[in-house]
Formats: structure tokens, C-alpha cells, sequence
């Protein structure tokens, strides 16, 4: 743990400690917060925000990091032996004009003591990793080619019953229904000049797989989210549709303006059993994070755990808490929590396709490279899944 960390770990705790100090008098006292409490709490709670933000970005970059060092050096030391084979000449290849276009197998992210060779996609996946607050946690479909894929789900469960000796057993058919999956693509390009592309020296996987892969990883978790489902994934917030919503009981004071406590209790309890268990997260819009913090259960503790230790994630009624920015910010009748069971979620994927054009912006001395992202998203039982309505006010 780096002592930036260390820091930032002690100041958060800290102003978790001075929060629920404030917190816990204005409870004891059967009140709101005053005026002069309000305006610290909410500094609070801004400097919490911050400092985890913080420590978030410090983790991933350090993580990142070392992931892209132990990357590139696995990738220099097979470089002799499969020169022709290695992403990094493929791709210089590809902008030299040498080769057309090639593809790019996604897997998943290989540990750094790992001894396969670097790949150009492993950098589109620390990307989407870190961008698509949906992806970590899917269930991941990868096929090589992009004819449509049917997922069958079960709407309605065949019956059984008691018997006696003798007695006939009445037959039933469970209900089946599917969802299609299809290849939707997303393109991203990438200027290079060609003074880059010919010094051996720059790791042009990493350049090219880190640019591409930021973009394409905020478009897929924008879709992943709120997705239409017609050229484009259907977003979980969209699947979830009117019958499967759990609307906010309630608003009225500071503490429980649009939702309360009382409604985010009864949202993760409106989840059926089976889908609440250690894969089951919450997926919450940056401007409900404040106000969740604040909220108490009817003993006066706070319904968030922040993650106190190094890797250990915010729970919030002991579910890890994920914060999307692409769902709505908090107001009336906005969707801005929702919790789900991740691997209920299929996103489908194919290698990933990269080509140049040098002719493009021929007058500029640079080569364009175009990386497409085939991909598609959708929840096969949307039980798995609830979303909280805020109440109008």
C-alpha cells in the first residue's frame, strides 16, 4: 500500500467517524440536522467522495500498472521467439500498412506471474474493467463469429405435487421463452503519427489498446445500463420495465426526501432468495451515494459500510456497492439505485478487430487505426434484478 494511500485511508476514516458522530446526536435527539450540521455533513460527505474517489483512482492506476508491466515484459521476453505471432508487431504491421486487419481474442485478465505472451486485448479488457461498471461481474458469452445467439429463460415453472399408491401424476410443461443476442458493433479510432508507428521503442499495444479500450468501455457501460436493446445491448435500468420496479414509499424530511431507508430495505429484500448471495451488487448513480450514507435503520446505525481496509469494497446492507455514473442523478421518479444479481446479466462478446488506413490522414503524416468492439447485452430472468423509483415530491 503506498503511503498516498495510507493517507487518504486515514482521512477517510476519520471523516466516516466525525459523520456518524453528527449523525448519531441528531438521531438520539429525535431531529434533523441543523443548519451548521447540514453544511458539515455535507462536507463531510464531499470530502469522503473525494478521498475515496482518490483512493480508487491511485488502486486502479497502480493495479493497472503493474498489469501492463508484467504485460509488457512477457511480451519482450517471447518477442524473439514469436516475433510474427506477437500483438505488438501485428499491430505495427497493421498501421505500417503491411496488414490489412487482424482480430484480437478477449480472455480473461491473466495474473502477472502468468507466462502466455501479452495481448492486445487484455488492455481492452483492464479498460472495460474499469469503465463498465456492468462488465466485472456478467456472465461474459465469447464466440468467434457474430451470428445470433438464443438464450432460453423459464417463465413459469412446471408443478408437482403429493402422491398416493396408485394415483396418476398430472403432467405440466414448464414455460420457456428466450432472448437473442446479437453482435453490435462499436468503433473507436485511433490518430497515430507514422514517426510513432515506426519507433520500436513505444509499446504501440498498450497506446492503442488503452485509447480504444476507454472509449469503447464507456459507450458498452452507457448501453450496459441504459441500453434500447435495438443496436445496442438492453441496459439492465431498460429490462427491468414497469412490473419488476419497487416505487419509493415515501419522502418528507431532509433525511428521506425521494427515497428512504425503509424503501433501499425493502428493494434488496423484494429480490428473490437465490439471487441475493456474495455475486449480488448495487448499482448506484455518484449523486445517491451522499444521500445513501446518511441514511439510518430504525436503531439508528447506518445502512452503508465503508470499506475501512485496503481492496475491501463499500457495502451497503452487505452488498458490495458499485457506483454507475450513468444512471439518472437523484429526483423525482429518477432510477438511481438499483440492485442486481451480476452474473444474471450476459454480456456477449466477439475478438475484438483492428485495421488502419494510412490514406485517411495522408496530409497530416499519420495513420488511423480502427478498433471494433462487437458486443451485446440482456438479463435472460429479470427477477434477478430490482430498480428503485424515487417518489415525486
Amino acid at each position: 500500500m503506498s503511503e498516498i494511500s495510507k493517507k487518504l485511508f486515514a482521512g477517510y476514516r476519520n471523516d466516516w467517524e466525525e459523520a456518524k458522530a453528527l449523525l448519531a446526536t441528531a438521531t438520539d435527539e429525535k431531529r434533523e440536522f441543523t443548519p451548521e450540521e447540514e453544511a458539515r455533513w455535507t462536507k463531510l460527505n464531499d470530502s469522503m467522495s473525494d478521498k475515496k474517489s482518490k483512493m480508487d483512482s491511485v488502486e486502479q492506476a497502480e493495479e493497472r500498472a503493474a498489469k501492463i508491466d508484467a504485460l509488457a515484459e512477457r511480451a519482450l521476453k517471447v518477442e524473439n521467439a514469436v516475433k510474427s505471432d506477437n500483438d505488438a508487431d501485428v499491430l505495427r504491421a497493421i498501421a505500417a500498412g503491411e496488414k490489412r486487419s487482424a482480430k484480437f481474442d478477449i480472455r480473461a485478465l491473466s495474473s502477472a506471474t502468468a507466462t502466455v505472451p501479452v495481448s492486445f486485448a487484455d488492455f481492452v479488457v483492464v479498460a472495460l474493467t474499469a469503465g463498465n461498471p456492468v462488465y466485472e461481474g456478467a456472465t461474459k458469452i465469447r464466440t468467434s463469429t457474430g451470428e445470433q445467439i438464443t438464450v432460453p429463460r423459464l417463465t413459469a415453472n412446471q408443478s408437482a405435487a403429493f402422491i398416493g399408491e396408485g394415483s396418476q401424476i398430472s403432467p405440466t410443461d414448464p414455460t420457456i421463452s428466450s432472448i437473442t443476442l446479437y453482435a453490435n458493433k462499436i468503433a473507436a479510432l485511433t490518430l497515430l503519427s507514422n514517426e510513432l508507428v515506426r519507433d520500436n521503442a513505444v509499446n504501440i499495444t498498450a497506446l492503442v489498446g488503452e485509447s480504444a479500450g476507454n472509449q469503447i468501455a464507456f459507450l458498452a457501460g452507457s448501453a450496459c445500463t441504459l441500453g434500447t436493446g435495438t443496436t445496442q445491448p438492453l441496459g439492465f435500468v431498460t429490462a427491468a420495465g414497469n412490473p419488476q420496479l419497487s416505487t419509493a414509499t415515501k419522502a418528507g424530511t431532509v433525511t428521506s426526501t425521494f427515497f428512504d431507508a425503509l424503501d433501499v430495505i425493502t428493494l434488496a429484500y423484494s429480490l428473490q432468495p437465490m439471487y441475493r448471495n456474495a455475486n449480488t451488487q448495487w448499482q448506484v448513480a455518484s449523486t445517491a451515494m451522499s444521500k445513501i450514507r446518511k441514511l439510518t435503520d430504525t436503531t439508528g446505525q447506518p445502512i452503508w459500510t465503508p470499506g475501512l481496509v485496503v481492496g475491501q469494497p463499500d457495502t451497503l446492507l452487505g452488498y458490495r456497492v458499485i457506483e454507475n455514473v450513468h444512471m439518472a442523478a437523484v429526483a423525482s421518479a429518477s432510477k438511481s439505485v438499483a440492485i442486481m444479481h451480476a452474473p444474471s446479466y450476459y454480456i456477449r462478446e466477439l475478438p475484438i478487430e483492428v485495421a488502419s488506413s494510412t490514406e485517411f490522414r495522408f496530409d497530416y503524416a499519420q495513420t488511423a487505426v480502427r478498433t471494433l468492439y462487437a458486443v451485446d447485452g440482456n438479463i435472460p430472468d429479470v427477477t434477478a434484478l430490482r430498480v428503485l423509483v424515487s417518489a415525486n415530491t
